[in-house]
């Protein structure tokens, strides 16, 4: 299943810091990381390939923002059974890029002059793109090796209790320095209201 680091790669990675394992077991911890991140992003980091339609519901009557899934392009969008125009609305981030100048996917759609149409839950607007990224980011790809060589060592932990200190037991956590590498992939609504 793991799409963003292969098993050779991998078993590189760890060589000299984990036993040896299987390639079932390696593919295991792979297919885990990979789902952690996807959890913890809100989103997947698959390469773009061929388009399809999708349908969205604007979140609120009065918006004029709709979040849709990653793509690379945009072939449509079709308004409550309308087609629109090139003009009529904007794919963001701009250009593209986020803010240091990074690659990112289209993952919004701004209305111009109107806001979307809002029909209580139901879609009103279908989105045919291209879905995905162009390439996978180099952040997820660290992140899964990271991950994943922290699962292959836990295997032989006990609920998760990595050891005892001071205070009592220590459990294994995500490992901050994924954390840290994935907090800028975070989708907004990954976030949360606090």
């Amino acid at each position: 299943m793991s799409s963003y680091v292969l098993i050779d790669e991998f078993s590189e990675y760890i060589r000299d810091q984990v036993a040896a394992s299987d390639d079932t077991v390696i593919q295991a911890a792979l297919n885990s990381a990979e789902e952690m991140i996807e959890e913890f992003c809100a989103r997947s980091f698959v390469v773009a390939s061929a388009s399809s339609a999708r349908s969205y519901s604007p979140d609120a009557q009065w918006s004029d923002i709709l979040r849709i899934h990653d793509c690379t392009s945009i072939v449509s969008v079709v308004e409550n059974g309308t087609t629109l125009t090139a003009g009529t609305y904007q794919a963001e981030p701009l250009n593209q890029l986020s803010w240091s100048g990074q690659a990112r996917p289209i993952n919004q759609l701004r209305r111009y002059g109107s806001t979307w149409y809002h029909n209580y839950g139901k879609s009103t607007v279908v989105v045919t793109a291209t879905w995905g990224w162009s390439s996978t980011p180099s952040a997820v790809k660290d992140s899964t090796k990271i991950i994943a060589k922290d699962i292959l060592q836990q295997r032989n932990n006990n609920s998760g209790v990595a050891g005892f200190g001071e205070y009592g037991s220590i459990r294994v956590r995500m490992n901050p320095i994924a954390i840290d590498l994935l907090k800028p992939l975070k989708r907004v609504e990954a976030f949360g209201v606090a």
